[in-house]
Formats: C-alpha cells, sequence, structure tokens
C-alpha cells in the first residue's frame, strides 16, 4: 500500500512526491513544491517525457532560492515496452528552509499588493 494521496491544484501526489504533468505552467509546481517542504523533509520530483525539463527547473529554482539541495537524480527510460524517459529529482530542505520560505512569501504578498494597486490606478 502507498503513501496517502493528497490534491493540491488537481495535482494529485502522494505526501513526499511531485509528479510534474504538462498541465501547469512551471511557477506552480515550484509554489507546489515550497509547500509541500513545509511539511516534509525530502520532496521526490517526478516527471516523463517532455516534462523532465520542468521538473528540472522546479529543483533548480528550489536550489537557486537556498530553500532546498539536490541530493539524488535518477534517469530511466521506463518499462521494456516503453521508451519514455522518466526523471526522479530529490531535494532535501536545507536549515534555512522556514525563515527564508517566510521571507519570500512576504516578498511575493508585497509584490502581489503592488500589482494590484497599479490596477486600480489605471
Amino acid at each position: 500500500m502507498g503513501a496517502p494521496k493528497k490534491s493540491e491544484g488537481g495535482v494529485e501526489r502522494a505526501d513526499d512526491r511531485l509528479n510534474i504533468q504538462g498541465t501547469k505552467a512551471p511557477i506552480f509546481y515550484v509554489a507546489l513544491a515550497e509547500k509541500i517542504l513545509t511539511d516534509q523533509e525530502t520532496l521526490h520530483i517526478h516527471a516523463l517525457g517532455s516534462c523532465i525539463e520542468a521538473a528540472v527547473g522546479v529543483a533548480d529554482r528550489l536550489e537557486r532560492n537556498g530553500l532546498a539541495k539536490i541530493t539524488k537524480i535518477k534517469t530511466d527510460k521506463g518499462g521494456r515496452n516503453d521508451a519514455t524517459a522518466q526523471i526522479v529529482i530529490s531535494v532535501t530542505k536545507t536549515k534555512d528552509f522556514a525563515k527564508l520560505y517566510e521571507e519570500q512569501k512576504k516578498e511575493r504578498e508585497t509584490r502581489a499588493g503592488e500589482h494590484e494597486e497599479q490596477g486600480k490606478k489605471k
């Protein structure tokens, strides 16, 4: 029996697993990964085929922002009859995750408020 499934923004996932699909913008997955890492120490980012680039981008963004460290990358070509490329990128949150996450969250809220004010002035 696998880990319990949750649904976030229409994306079904296990507690420590994020499946990247082509249905959402990469920034959505970055935000979702950050949210998952608030409750988990490690996150496994999974992607197939054309979604691999987005998965790499999510992991890279987490690492560049200081929120997580890439700890393992596993690639595969699928099963015997499936030649679809696969990737699993494991990331572990940094010791400064909570502080950085809150700072970045406040920064995003400030930018959103400024954007909203600009919209009202037009």
